[in-house]
């Protein structure tokens, strides 16, 4: 029989020596015999899990010092069901046991019934699984938490959400969907690095969760993209106030590696289930709204109506359709001619584009190109522009139907500026086309130095050093356009075609363009009129010596056949 040492109490032994060698022998892991919560034996590997000095022994001592009582309660109604027998797989638990020096172990038991020679007791084997399980909480939190703020990513937030919309189906309830987008965030990241944009994110994270209630989910569902659900909410002025709240704590300053950076949200709003009652469709439709909110000039939040579902659905169809207006030659060019005021010469052409849809017929600009930009189109349509328009204007200087010096103007995007002049694609059409750098004006706007103002007067001059013009365009519409005049490397300022059918009819009109010409003439920019539509409005523009214009008076903006026609008509 195995004996007690000197200072365990005594107690009945149940098992022979040859009992315990043969346990010992088969079993790995702590083992413990006990007879109910009385502890009879334990093994080394049990004194070890537990953190017990094997010399002092675990014998004698209560099994509930170190299981947690809810375990042995479990167990205790096994054995009294009588659930524990010789043949049964016993009783398991995966729990956490509490060692000696009060620190605790996540183990997993198992719990049977064994008859030794000398009676029955119960015999519990354990493993300590703490590495295991840590390994598997790291593995949970990367497979549901965004490692860069700590919210929940886009797999638990999907499952969060389709709970609180079965919850709220069974309760009756509502469901309030937030999307919100950064404003901005790829200026923070442009302008003050990729480390910034970590801070900003970060900080935004913080801020969200001050907004709603512990009930509540934020999620990072990707990029500047976040997401809240917040159960038991309905629309009216408590989604209103959270979206509010949300909006001022984006538009508070933040302080990123000392550098202050401003930005702001847009937020769309769809409640389940008046919005919708299918999951997806309470997704599109809170994307659908916030995308609203953000076309209308961001900072703003928009709740889901109707009408922006019908709105969705055509801008679906036109991204899809815009992604192949290029390959099925859907685009073209119009051309509308740049007359010399004073000697009624054709001196150049600007290029319009046009989308000739062949169900839709003819899509503004103002549509599509917006699309473009958003679906990352606007880099190869304005390519295809600048090089269509090139070799136009290179094939009618080589076939002498314009001037010697004849010029092609093209508007640009702000931003395809930037990413032309870095890539040098500007120089590689020129080259293609034949066209001369000085036979090419891009027209930019104001808004180049609104994100980052270094580094878009670093891609001008690159621009200018090449030997291409610039233009300013819509000049007197913005908020800063004097300031700008004196920064941007331009050598022409378009009148905007806004100021000009008024310049012989409305007195402040006429003293605002006559000032425009003037501050222009004394910095040396040419000035350029658009929108001339009448004869008085010519000699107007003519009188304060304005140098060139373009408009209906002249031509409307015509295919490049129909442009040739009136070349020959207008013989330069």
């Amino acid at each position: 029989m195995v004996k007690n040492s000197k200072n365990q109490k005594s107690l009945p032994m149940l098992m022979t020596d040859e009992d315990f060698r043969l346990l010992a022998q088969m079993i790995p892991g702590g083992v413990l015999i006990h007879q109910k919560e009385i502890i009879i034996f334990a093994n080394s590997q049990a004194h070890n899990i537990i953190g017990f000095d094997e010399k002092t022994g675990l014998a004698g001592e209560m099994l509930t010092k170190f299981f947690p009582s809810d375990a042995w309660q479990r167990l205790s109604q096994s054995i009294e069901g009588g659930e524990l027998n010789n043949n049964s797989s016993g009783f398991t638990a995966d729990l956490q046991i509490i060692r000696s020096d009060k620190s605790k172990v996540h183990i997993e038991s198992t719990t049977t019934k064994i008859t030794f020679s000398s009676g029955v007791a119960l015999c519990t084997i354990f493993h300590d699984v703490s590495q295991r399980k840590k390994s598997e909480k790291i593995i949970h939190h990367q497979a549901n938490y965004d490692n860069l703020t700590g919210l929940p990513n886009r797999t638990l937030f999907m499952d969060r959400l389709t709970q609180e919309v079965i919850r709220a189906k069974r309760q009756k309830s509502r469901v309030a969907l937030m999307f919100i987008d950064l404003d901005r965030f790829k200026w923070v990241n442009d302008t003050l690095g990729h480390g910034a944009g970590d801070l900003l994110l970060k900080e935004v994270s913080a801020r969200l969760q001050k907004c709603l209630r512990k009930s509540d989910t934020i999620a990072r569902i990707g990029g500047d993209e976040f997401t809240a659900i917040l159960p038991d909410m309905i629309r009216g002025p408590h989604a209103e106030r959270v979206a509010g709240s949300v909006l001022t704590e984006l538009a508070t300053p933040f302080l990123l590696d000392g550098q202050e950076a401003f930005i702001s949200g847009s937020v769309g709003i769809a409640i389940y289930p008046d919005d919708a009652k299918e999951m997806d469709d309470l997704l599109k439709n809170a994307d659908t709204a916030m995308y609203r909110a953000k076309n209308e000039g961001r900072n703003a939040f928009r709740f889901f109506t109707p009408d922006m579902h019908e709105e969705a659905q055509e801008r679906m169809e036109l991204e899809k359709d815009l992604h192949h207006a290029l390959e099925r030659n859907q685009l073209v060019l119009n051309y509308q001619p740049i007359i010399d005021m004073r000697t009624k010469k054709i001196v150049g052409a600007e290029s319009f584009i046009r989308w000739h849809h062949p169900k839709r017929g003819n899509i503004p600009p103002n549509t599509f190109i917006p699309i473009a930009e958003e679906i990352g189109l606007i880099a190869e349509i304005t390519q295809w522009t600048i090089r269509t328009s090139c070799i136009q204007a290179q094939q009618w200087r080589e076939q002498k139907k314009v001037v010697e010096d004849f010029f092609i103007s093209v508007n640009l995007s702000c931003t395809r500026c930037r990413e032309l002049s870095t890539d040098d694609k500007i120089s590689s059409i020129l080259k293609e086309s034949g066209l001369p750098p000085t036979a090419l004006v891009l027209e930019i706007t104001e808004n180049i130095l609104s994100e980052d103002e270094v580094r878009a007067m670093v891609m001008l001059d690159k621009l200018v050093a090449l030997g291409v013009n610039l233009w300013l365009d819509d000049f007197g519409t913005g908020y800063s356009s004097l300031s700008v005049l004196k920064k941007l490397p331009v050598n022409g300022i378009k009148i905007d075609r806004a100021f000009v059918p008024d310049v012989t009819s409305n007195a402040q009109t006429t003293v605002l363009v006559e000032a425009i010409m003037s501050l222009a003439k004394s910095l040396k920019r040419r000035v350029i009129g658009e929108g001339v539509e009448r004869e008085d409005q010519a000699e107007f523009l003519v009188k304060h010596s304005c140098d060139w214009g373009q408009g209906y008076l002249y031509s409307k903006a015509v295919i490049a056949k129909e442009f040739e026609e009136y070349l020959k008509s207008h013989k330069a």
